[in-house]
């Protein structure tokens, strides 16, 4: 699998830099045409001139980097608005095959968990979208950030409910092994409040049931080259074991499903799906 085309938002100059390299390694993977926005957020500039000619600047110096990294095609853009919005309306005029954005991003603050155009473009879009984290080494300093890994694709954990949710993250990974990852751990957790009810008959063939569909990933994704496919069926709390697994493997990045209930405000995203984006401490692609 290849990549068709990806939509890179930029939301500041010090957060952007921090993410650079891992934009070029994900650009390096096959990426036919990488897009890059850059919001000039209306409500602190007030449409300054002088803002709009830096940033041009700044923009042509990502593009040229993006070319070298082997990209056909690069475009980066300028715009004036609600950066989120923007964001939102550009996916849906031309929907990409994947959105990256950084964890922060104007309000670089250490006790925040994604930045505020992050969190809204995280629950309103309608493509995959990949959170890149950064760690915020200085409170309010834009400059002052930086990624938490220094690679993106070296451990991969793949959280699966076997949902078609779940089935759409499979071409990701085929893509990822194209970065040559050292290990990838399939993960499926049997919640217990939904198995309250069960004879521990029912439970038993659920576990066999559950581990023959993992055996069934595992199988498929072996030949992709990766040294470590491994898989990991657990049961309790999905939100708890989940962040319990990524404390003792480190994933680089979490890929999963996004589940929500519909006719909820939050209906594109379900609950284990934003606690985990917003809890973990490496990168998170939330498949849609």
């Amino acid at each position: 699998m290849n990549i068709e085309s990806m939509l890179v938002p930029l939301e500041n100059h010090g957060a952007a830099a921090a993410m650079a390299p891992a934009v070029e390694e994900i650009a390096r993977l096959g990426v036919e045409r990488v897009d890059l926005l850059y919001v000039i957020n209306i409500r602190e500039t007030a449409g300054d001139p002088g803002i709009r000619a830096h940033d041009r600047e700044v923009m042509d110096g990502w593009k040229q980097r993006l070319e070298n990294c082997g990209v056909p095609g690069v475009r980066a853009g300028v715009a004036e608005g609600i950066p989120w919005i923007e964001i939102l309306e550009r996916a849906e005029a031309n929907p990409p095959s994947l959105v990256v954005m950084g964890s922060h991003g104007r309000s670089l603050i250490p006790r925040m968990l994604l930045g505020s155009q992050t969190e809204n473009v995280l629950h309103h879009i309608r493509v995959p979208l990949l959170v890149l984290r950064l760690a915020v080494m200085t409170e309010g300093d834009p400059e002052t950030c930086t990624l938490t890994t220094e690679r993106v694709f070296p451990r991969i954990l793949y959280l699966t409910d076997f949902s078609e949710e779940a089935e759409r993250c499979i071409p990701f990974i085929e893509w990822m092994a194209g970065a040559r990852p050292e290990r990838l751990v399939i993960m499926h957790v049997q919640d217990t409040r939904r198995l309250w009810t069960a004879s521990q008959d029912q439970i038993d063939a659920f576990n066999r049931e559950d581990a023959e569909r993992l055996a069934g990933l595992q199988r498929r994704f072996e030949p992709l080259g990766i040294p470590q496919v491994v898989t990991e069926l657990v049961t309790g709390n999905a939100i708890d074991e989940i962040l319990e697994v990524e404390e003792s493997f480190a994933p680089t990045i979490i890929v999963m499903g996004a589940k929500g209930r519909h006719g909820t405000v939050r209906s594109l995203l379900g609950g284990v799906t934003e606690a985990v984006v917003h809890r973990a401490r490496g990168h998170v692609l939330v498949v849609r």
